[in-house]
């Protein structure tokens, strides 16, 4: 399964249709500042290989990565990892599943290095369906 590079979604990102996935957004390395529902990104002082001076902690690198359309067998469960690009940890993931009846069954950080998301799906429904999983990932500078 090839892995697609969005931008960050946030709860102002573009909202999708009922039922369809998530918009797809270029790759961005920089912070994100939502305020008016639009996608302005902002660079972030860690941005392009910018050093941290000791006292402004934090992350740099932001981006979401996503494994998509993983079929899920009719009354079935379906398992995928999400891995991080190298050097990356992982800050959080989810999923989206293309019918009602694809549900999360667990979804949580893979090892103790948090470099990658797990998603394992429950398929209630009589139909073979797809889902999308997510894994938010970044450079982490602590």
């Amino acid at each position: 399964m090839a892995a697609v590079l969005l931008g960050t979604g946030g709860t102002h990102a573009a909202q999708a249709a009922p039922g369809a996935p998530p918009p797809a957004f270029s790759p961005c390395s920089l912070v994100e500042n939502q305020g008016d529902g639009g996608r302005h990104c902002v660079e972030s002082p860690l941005a392009n290989g910018g050093q941290s001076d000791g006292k402004h902690k934090g992350f740099s690198g932001y981006e979401v990565v996503v494994s998509a359309n993983n079929l899920v067998p009719a009354h079935d469960n379906a398992q995928v990892i999400v891995d991080c690009p190298v050097g990356k940890k992982v800050l959080g993931g989810g999923f989206f599943g293309f019918i009602p009846e694809v549900r999360t069954f667990r979804s949580f950080p893979q090892g103790s290095a948090y470099t990658a998301w797990v998603v394992v799906v429950q398929n209630d429904s009589n139909v073979t369906s797809a889902f999308d999983a997510y894994a938010i990932c970044a450079k982490v500078d602590c």
